[in-house]
């Protein structure tokens, strides 16, 4: 016997290179699963997370794909699928950011960020409703944020890419619900890893001028995210679906 929750179950998690989607592989390898971490360009960050994974015991791979080319999550799914010889859960964690003005915004960076934060999310999840379908069960996982749902000036271009994964979310869970596939989103407020670690680190009052909008007093952290996306897709929590989950200190701004 085991009391690990995902003992057994067959994973993937794109965004596995580091900050919240690395922790949540590695949770999700510790409590048990077989992962097939999906990272970007960062070859040797991703195979930190392989290593982190196997660690505990699991059968873990991966490799790097280029989102900014949306269908490219597709093959992601259908090469993990391969490892695993099948799917229980699927998170979609890959993303990217860009905080300006709209007068300031370009052509590519308007496609890149739709690609990569909205496009492959559908492509990816598709592909696990392939598989998931056949078995009558899965989850899937949507990282979202709440800039999502809580507007903010010059960030128009991210708030709209994550707004989409919300309805997308609600849309796939009323769709996938009669084939047993539960889809959830966890939308973050503040967390110390990736960019927000770099402005803490550049700019001397960012942490302070941030933190007086957070009840809690602090930035969360990627332990944090990945603690509330194992009980999304743990078997205690089989009857939520469609929930979009904020996990940000109760923040006032976002």
């Amino acid at each position: 016997m085991t009391d690990k929750k995902l003992e057994g179950k067959k994973a993937i998690v794109t965004g596995s290179s580091s900050g919240m989607g690395a922790e949540i592989a590695a949770r999700f390898a510790a409590e048990g699963a077989d992962v097939w971490a999906v990272g970007g360009g960062n070859l040797e960050a991703l195979n930190e997370t392989i290593n982190r994974c196997t660690a505990s015991g699991v059968r873990s791979d991966g490799k790097g794909y280029d989102f900014s080319k949306s269908e490219q999550g597709s093959i992601a799914v259908d090469d993990g699928v391969k490892f695993l010889g099948g799917l229980d859960i699927l998170v979609n964690c890959a993303g990217t950011r860009n905080f300006k003005p709209i007068l300031e915004v370009t052509d590519e960076e308007i496609h890149t960020m739709f690609e990569v934060n909205t496009k492959s999310f559908y492509f990816s999840s598709r592909e696990a409703a392939k598989t998931m379908s056949q078995q009558k069960s899965g989850d899937i996982l949507m990282m979202g944020s709440i800039s999502g749902h809580r507007a903010r000036p010059e960030r128009s271009l991210y708030c709209g890419t994550k707004a989409a994964v919300e309805l997308l979310t609600q849309s796939l869970a009323m769709e996938l619900g009669p084939m047993g596939i539960r889809v959830n989103c966890l939308a973050p407020g503040l967390v110390s890893s990736g960019r927000v670690k770099t402005k803490i680190q550049e700019e001397k009052d960012y942490a302070d001028r941030r933190i007086k909008g957070i009840p809690l007093g602090r930035f969360g952290d990627p332990v944090n995210i990945a603690a509330t996306a194992l009980f999304l897709v743990s078997p205690e929590n089989e009857f939520m679906s469609g929930s979009i989950v904020s996990v940000d200190g109760a923040s006032m701004t976002g």
